[in-house]
């Protein structure tokens, strides 16, 4: 963790979630009839694991997201406060929580259901905001914020895989598990169009195989340092993101930011894995 002195303030936009996680016994398959050996509930989204580890490498996190006004809503902001985010920013919204089902096999492969009428929520400020960086991950902005990003010194954002609208960005980063058999080229052209002039790298993970890092021209291919092989990979590109601005903060080549982030990530997998056992076994 770092010392308050080089502490930051940051801005994450992207989605609270309540997952109900169900680890399955064996993975999909069509017609199939898969059993489950437990469920469990937790705040999760591309937004929250971002912003969680922002705060555990000691930032001060601000979230600008949306969370509902009934029971499980007020109780997400009360959780969130307490972990130490700034929920100022977060929008309450009449109605009823959508929860999010995540199927996640033995071998850790999740697949994710969303209700579409929440993932096309805007994230909206009432008036710009400033901080010394700002992380997105969605794919509808209010003119408001954008214009704060127009401002803001650091901008990362997370590749929208369905109609994402402009934002200035620096690093835009993807999965190209969500992009099978696109070029970078081609992709690097899309995020081009989504960042504008601004856009320096374009970073691709993809799983345990090397990230590729792109800056229109030259592909840089940084190993990953660090394999494990864990029953839940949920949240870990989110984590990564988190890490590699973390490091770019710091000052970090763009090369050495991203492979200290997939270290990290390893690492907070095997954390995350060891708590796992260690409740099972109880």
């Amino acid at each position: 963790m770092i010392t308050n002195a080089t502490a930051k303030t940051i801005i994450v936009i992207g989605h609270i979630n309540h997952d109900r996680i169900w680890h399955l016994t064996e993975p999909l398959r069509a017609g199939g009839r898969i059993a489950w050996r437990a469920r469990e509930a937790r705040l999760g989204g591309g937004g929250y694991f971002t912003a969680r580890r922002l705060l555990d490498f000691g930032h001060r996190v601000r979230i600008l997201s949306n969370l509902m006004a009934d029971d499980a809503g007020r109780k997400a902001m009360i959780s969130l406060a307490d972990t130490g985010f700034d929920t100022s920013l977060i929008t309450e919204r009449e109605g009823e929580t959508d929860f999010a089902d995540i199927l996640l096999d033995p071998t850790g492969e999740r697949t994710i259901l969303s209700n579409e009428r929440r993932l096309a929520r805007t994230f909206a400020l009432a008036e710009p905001a400033t901080a010394d960086a700002f992380y997105i991950n969605g794919p509808h902005l209010s003119d408001t914020v954008r214009q704060s990003l127009d401002a803001a010194p650091l901008v990362i954002s997370q590749l929208p895989l369905r109609d994402g609208g402009p934002r200035a960005a620096d690093v835009i980063v993807g999965s190209k598990a969500d992009m099978p058999g696109k070029a970078l080229s081609v992709i690097w052209e899309e995020a081009k169009a989504l960042a504008g002039v601004r856009l320096r790298h374009l970073v691709m993970t993809d799983g345990p195989d090397p990230t590729s890092i792109f800056d229109g021209e030259t592909e840089q291919r940084i190993p990953v340092p660090l394999h494990v092989n864990v029953r839940d990979t949920i949240g870990a590109g989110d984590t990564f993101s988190g890490a590699l601005l973390d490091g770019l903060l710091k000052g970090r080549e763009i090369t050495s930011a991203t492979l200290d982030a997939s270290r990290s990530t390893a690492e907070w997998l095997l954390q995350r894995e060891a708590m796992f056992t260690e409740i099972s076994n109880q």
